[in-house]
């Protein structure tokens, strides 16, 4: 419409944060899949997380303590709010 282009004015107090687009975390230094995001004083990418039912070592998570109920819901889907 005629209108030159003007860069992205970043608001005061916002910050820029390379993150991973496939992990939403903070991008290591050389990452190839970074994006980056404006997030609001005190915010900013997770620096871990949690798959419900799944552990870091790929154990459940709880040492085994999940009910059978909870299992099969983790597995089927469970439905959830949607």
């Amino acid at each position: 419409d005629g209108k030159p282009n003007t860069d992205f004015q970043v608001p005061d107090g916002m910050k820029l944060i390379a993150i991973n687009r496939k992990t939403g975390m903070r991008a290591a230094e050389g990452d190839p899949n970074t994006i980056v995001e404006a997030f609001k004083p005190g915010t900013g990418p997770a620096d871990s997380y949690w798959v419900i039912g799944m552990g870091a070592d790929g154990s459940n998570g709880s040492g085994g303590a999940l009910s059978p109920q909870a299992n099969q819901a983790i597995q089927d889907g469970g439905g959830g709010l949607y």
